[in-house]
């Protein structure tokens, strides 16, 4: 990246703004590694984002929830200069932590369907992320899985994941950040992946066995898996038998008994692996920052270096050094000085786009947006799927597997869960989306609820001054402003329908991107 240029009296300008940002850090290297990379780059981060703002953002990313009016209330009269540290340990040990970080990992492991092996799965990824099981211990008990669903969960990954390419491809990708599937054909010009590379990590999962089970379309259910006593993978030029080694290193070490998955996934996590933690850090970066120090989060490669390499590598580090401790090292993410930044650009960083000198806005999930219009609204979600009915009140996070109908989340980009790309899930916008806001028949549903919300609000005593700013803090989880609460007092007192007035004013809001996006 080429810095930004300016005049000699702009240049030291800049420079010293950011002289006086780094007297008010606390030494974090983290903050330390972004304000090196911002001098480098002739940038000034945006000021800090509001309380209200900043505690919107953190519920959104590690709760997939929005605030409530007396949440909102605690933390910005809150006087602690400890309290954002707080909040992020209050909501990791809350359960929809769990819940929310289930789908990203549902996704990529592609646990889909609605068998009862779904749910399992679904349930050990949710108790594993409850209980802050390590990091290393999590891979390894899904790549070295045996036994049936009913005993051993993980082992439900070999029921989407079945072919040599599959297993080379999900691995590179969810757990090494490598994108490796050009190398199945060829030797790429510009990259270090070959066809050995390849075949040899096929050769890992060689003599992955199944038996018993049957077959219902593409999802295989109640098999077993165990280790067969042989297996080989032939390299398709050479003809040459490739024994197990792993991706780009040498043949893994193994006993007449051993087995490949074991020691691939002892390489994996170790300390000295170059892509393991490194991978799980840009994943979690990317998830809170909105993009990776790595972009695409799942694409290493010598032409797509990371934008602030120190920074990977100083947060890789630490995550090892604390024995792989997501909960750790999201909180040490959610606490670095460009995730509390505010959104907007000024004349300092409008042309950034990947130095993290400000928040960048993103849209809410599919299952995210659903949950918080639920939420705004108080009408929960009817999910009917597979035999009957989900629970009333079950959340788009909760569901335990995808077979239900769901055109909103459809249209928000509910994730097919094929692949273990992120690309396959995209937020970008749509004029689908657009229509759907407009003409939702589960929004609508909602609005005119007789037990929801806007209902309940429009027969209450409250004045119009005091059910505008009640409104605005319940959607956009900040009060109006002067201006906006001066026109919604108008609209209320001018509308002839009061119920037709409140469902309106709410609409409104949730169109809005200030509801849409997490800023």
């Amino acid at each position: 990246a080429v810095p930004f240029a300016g005049t000699e009296s702009q240049n030291r300008a800049v420079q010293l703004q950011l002289n006086q940002l780094e007297r008010q850090f606390d030494q974090s290297p983290y903050d330390l590694l972004l304000l090196r990379q911002w001098r480098r780059m002739n940038v000034v981060p945006s000021p800090p984002a509001d309380d209200a703002t900043f505690l919107r953002r953190v519920m959104i990313d590690l709760c997939g929830t929005l605030p409530t009016a007396e949440e909102i209330q605690d933390y910005v009269t809150d006087q602690r200069t400890d309290k954002r540290a707080r909040l992020i340990q209050r909501l990791l040990n809350r359960p929809e932590y769990a819940s929310y970080f289930t789908l990203m990992w549902s996704r990529i492991l592609q646990n889909r369907g609605s068998r009862a092996g779904t749910t399992l799965f679904t349930s050990w990824i949710r108790d594993s992320l409850a209980s802050n099981k390590r990091y290393d211990q999590f891979v390894s008990e899904i790549l070295t899985a045996s036994g049936n669903q009913n005993e051993n969960p993980p082992a439900i990954w070999y029921r989407a994941v079945r072919k040599s390419s599959e297993y080379v491809e999900s691995v590179a990708q969810a757990f090494l950040g490598v994108r490796i599937q050009c190398a199945q054909c060829h030797h790429h010009p510009t990259e270090h992946w070959s066809q050995s590379d390849y075949y040899g990590l096929a050769a890992v999962f060689s003599r992955v066995g199944r038996k018993g089970g049957f077959a219902d379309g593409e999802v295989p259910t109640d098999e077993i898996i165990y280790l067969k006593e042989s297996g080989h993978v032939v390299h398709p030029r050479t003809g040459v038998v490739l024994r197990p080694q792993a991706l780009g290193g040498a043949e893994l070490p193994l006993g007449l008994h051993d087995d490949p998955r074991s020691s691939l996934a002892r390489w994996m996590t170790d300390a000295k692996n170059p892509y393991f933690a490194r991978t799980m850090v840009n994943r979690l970066w990317a998830h809170f920052l909105s993009r990776g120090i790595v972009q695409p989060i799942d694409d290493a490669r010598s032409t797509n270096p990371p934008s602030n390499p120190e920074l990977l590598d100083a947060l890789a580090d630490d995550f090892i050094s604390s024995g792989y401790d997501v909960k750790h090292l999201i909180s040490v993410i959610a606490s670095t000085y460009a995730y509390g930044l505010e959104s907007a650009s000024h004349s300092g960083n409008e042309g950034d786009s990947q130095t993290f000198a400000r928040f960048y806005p993103r849209r809410l999930s599919g299952e995210v947006l659903l949950d918080g219009i639920s939420q705004v609204l108080d009408v929960p979600t009817e999910f009917v799927g597979g035999p009957g009915k989900f629970p009333l009140g079950t959340r788009a996070i909760d569901l335990p597997d995808d077979n239900f109908a769901a055109h909103f989340l459809d249209v928000f980009g509910r994730s097919a869960k094929m692949s273990s790309c992120n690309c396959e899930r995209s937020d970008a916008p749509a004029l689908s989306q657009a229509l759907e806001i407009v003409n939702s028949v589960e929004l609508q549903r909602k609005l005119t609820s007789e037990t929801g919300y806007a209902i309940r609000l429009a027969k209450s005593q409250t004045s119009d001054t005091d059910l505008a700013t009640e409104i605005f803090l319940r959607a956009l989880a900040r009060p109006p402003r002067s201006e906006e609460l001066q026109t919604a007092v108008d609209y209320l007192h001018s509308a002839s329908n009061r119920s037709d007035a409140c469902e309106s004013l709410l609409w409104s809001l949730l169109a809005t991107n200030e509801f849409l996006f997490n800023h």
